[in-house]
């Protein structure tokens, strides 16, 4: 049994989700393979200087006893898995293997302190109040997978000084879409306020819509749809309004759906699960907001389930 049947059979995929079978599986691997190549050829012509990555940790390094809603890493370099440390899609309560640290699978990567301790300063005289850190709590776990993939499919060298910006998306109270929106734009005022000539590209990380261990997880491909017909206006703020009026999912009628819509810490604030990183995708977009993006795919992955999309701005 493959593991989506194996989903299926424990009811952790709606019904009415469509069944696909290998071949149809392997053209979407291929989409995706292709639009990945699109984005890696992008930033190769952007020549950036530094990677600003809008991602979110999943209790890699934040844990509930201190769990930010924003945080920069400032320090001059960070280690980690460049997939991820663990073999096979999780299932609740069951335990999954881990991948060895070899050269192929484990790598350093530079920071870029002077850039990241200006956005520091620059946020917090914006009104933002975001946590700081120089180094890894885990450092055997390495920096968490939402800043270590995107350069494994889009500059597999690891080469580009990259500033991770970690962004609460699974645990309630998670900060709304209107507020990733001004975190984009408070970066990109940041950015354009520095007395030097920089190259910077910033990249949102995460899938569209998935709910993860959820049952019934399916693909709200109306809400995907919503999103990056936003994006394609070139309207951050839209996106941020859509993810916003969506409201959490499930709906909390009882302990259950409390515990699963916050992530558990049974506190809810808006969107959670995989779909919760629409928040990344929204800061992102806010530093290019009023330039149309180009959507260069959009693969609805039943499988899984999820949205998987890929766009990009064009530099100015």
């Amino acid at each position: 049994m493959d593991a989506a049947a194996r989903r299926r059979a424990r009811g952790s995929v709606r019904t009415d989700v469509p069944v696909e079978d290998l071949e149809a599986n392997k053209v979407k691997e291929a989409r995706c393979k292709k639009a990945f190549a699109v984005l890696r050829s992008k930033l190769a012509e952007a020549r950036p200087e530094v990677l600003i990555v809008f991602g979110d940790d999943q209790g890699e390094q934040f844990r509930f006893e201190n769990f930010p809603a924003f945080s920069i890493f400032v320090g001059e370099a960070f280690e980690g898995y460049k997939y991820s440390r663990h073999i096979g899609l999780p299932v609740r309560g069951a335990p999954r293997s881990e991948r060895p640290k070899t050269p192929d699978n484990w790598t350093k990567v530079r920071g870029h302190p002077e850039l990241a301790r200006e956005l520091m300063v620059g946020l917090i005289g914006r009104g933002f109040d975001p946590a700081f850190s120089t180094g890894l709590a885990v450092p055997d776990e390495g920096m968490g997978h939402a800043f270590m993939r995107p350069s494994f499919y889009l500059r597999p060298e690891y080469d580009i000084p990259t500033i991770p910006v970690a962004i609460n998306c699974y645990y309630g109270p998670q900060p709304t879409g209107h507020r990733c929106y001004e975190l984009g734009r408070a970066v990109r005022d940041i950015i354009e306020a520095l007395p030097r000539t920089l190259r910077v590209a910033v990249i949102g990380s995460g899938g569209l819509w998935h709910t993860p261990n959820a049952p019934g997880a399916y693909i709200d491909e109306a809400f995907d749809g919503a999103t990056l017909a936003a994006l394609r206006a070139g309207d951050a703020l839209r996106m941020a309004e859509h993810f916003d009026g969506h409201g959490a999912w499930p709906e909390p009628t009882n302990e259950a759906t409390i515990d699963l819509a916050s992530g558990g810490t049974g506190m809810i604030g808006g969107l959670g699960g995989g779909t919760g990183e629409v928040r990344n995708w929204i800061a992102a977009a806010a530093v290019a907001h009023g330039r149309k993006g180009t959507v260069v795919d959009y693969v609805p992955i039943y499988a899984s389930p999820v949205g998987a999309a890929f766009a990009y701005w064009d530099q100015p």
